[in-house]
């Protein structure tokens, strides 16, 4: 809360009102009550009052600071230290083996059974709030889109992909084939089958490749 420009700090710092840190400790709580059940119960099952209930405060209180549950879970998830890998990919080597290293990792989380049941709650909220879904996608999915984009284009300025393909469609059919695998509930994600999908992916882009190869 700021400070009421009538009443100067003679310190020159402002110090928070008492109250303000109830209300911290009580978004907090909000939150780490929302991943909670999240985990237990899913996003379906979820509902304000069960959240209030285990964070111990009011169903009011969560709605003065979200204004449905849906972007209370995108919160929950989000804020969470490294909920998800979002580096972008790194610059460590041939393209290929620096691609493949991000994209086991984003498996990895993907196959973590406490992620993607966040992933799947996020998702849940998204396609019924747009507001929900336009916070996911700056937060989460463009993050991962623009990291990988970039890593192609260096990669095209060094002649190891092709500068004319769409790097934009790559890095979807790979984003959005794990997120099948999360939201189908598929129990099947290997390394193994996102490296097949990269054969794919990865062969097309190559700098060298010929029409019939």
């Amino acid at each position: 809360m700021s400070q009421s420009s009538n009443n100067p700090s003679t310190s020159g710092v402002s110090r928070p009102s008492p109250g303000r840190k109830r209300s911290e400790a009580s978004r907090i709580a909000i939150l780490a009550a929302t991943r909670e059940l999240v985990a237990e119960q899913g996003y379906e099952k979820l509902s304000i009052g069960g959240i209030a209930a285990r964070a111990g405060v009011g169903k009011d209180t969560i709605y003065r600071w979200w204004p449905s549950k849906g972007m209370v879970v995108a919160d929950a998830v989000m804020e969470e230290a490294q909920p998800f890998h979002l580096a972008p990919p790194p610059q460590s080597g041939p393209v290929d083996e620096d691609i493949r290293a991000w994209a086991h990792a984003l498996a990895r989380d993907f196959a973590d059974p406490v992620r993607v049941g966040r992933i799947r709650a996020v998702t849940s909220a998204a396609s019924e709030d747009p507001a929900t879904a336009e916070q996911l996608y700056e937060r989460f999915t463009q993050v991962q889109r623009t990291g990988f984009i970039d890593r192609l284009r260096l990669a095209a300025e060094a002649g190891e992909v092709r500068p004319d393909a769409d790097f934009g469609a790559v890095a979807d059919a790979i984003l959005g084939s794990l997120m099948y695998w999360a939201t189908a509930h598929r129990a099947d994600l290997r390394v193994e089958s996102v490296d097949s999908l990269l054969d794919v992916l990865l062969r097309g882009l190559r700098a060298d490749r010929t029409d019939g190869q």
